[in-house]
């Protein structure tokens, strides 16, 4: 390396000793990182990036931070509750899920808030929390879904339109192997379910 070269270099690390040190985000909760809680394996980082590559595509995740996004995708890759569905090898869309208590339904259904990690398996009642499709390939995810007969019964949250009020729809089998049933509850009538009335 010239001299030229090395002065280049170290004026330039001069710059990015900022950066060195600032490192990531501190947990809220003050609970510190283990040491590879970063190293995601190569396959669930090349999962994570299809993730945010289509929602960002999606209207309704589109407006989020890259902090937001990487928060809301972070428990579901940790745990191995998503499935992405490809077309010809690529991305087209995603869900996640989690197994909610009742203060967690409350919490995310009712109040609107992100699930905190140690959420996402709470309980057993089974939600659906992304489904995220900017291709439109719903009409082959649902085919899908629905075969899988190790649930009985599956909420989500879901919004018409921007602006509208959000509604509770579940589904739901009888019995194994019987058809999916579907109702759809108003926030009052879940906050009832909830509270068992």
């Amino acid at each position: 390396m010239s001299s030229s070269e090395k002065d280049f270099v170290k004026a330039t690390m001069q710059h990015f000793d900022v950066l060195r040190d600032a490192g990531f985000e501190p947990s809220k909760n003050k609970t510190r990182f283990p040491n590879d809680w970063f190293d995601f394996p190569p396959n669930i980082m090349a999962d994570f990036g299809a993730m945010y590559f289509l929602a960002s595509l999606s209207k309704f995740n589109r407006d989020r931070s890259l902090a937001q996004i990487t928060n809301q995708l972070e428990s579901p890759l940790r745990l191995g509750q998503y499935k992405i569905f490809r077309s010809n090898g690529c991305p087209r869309a995603f869900i996640t899920w989690a197994g909610l208590d009742k203060e967690a339904e409350r919490q995310f259904a009712i109040d609107h808030q992100p699930l905190n990690p140690f959420q996402w398996n709470s309980g057993r009642s089974t939600w659906l929390i992304d489904f995220v499709a900017p291709f439109g390939h719903i009409d082959q995810m649902i085919p899908q879904m629905t075969r899988n007969n190790d649930i009985n019964r599956l909420r989500t949250l879901w919004h018409n339109k921007k602006g509208t009020r959000a509604r509770v729809v579940e589904w739901w089998r009888p019995f194994e192997g019987g058809h999916i049933l579907v109702k759809s509850y108003g926030m009052g009538q879940f906050s009832n379910l909830l509270k068992g009335n």
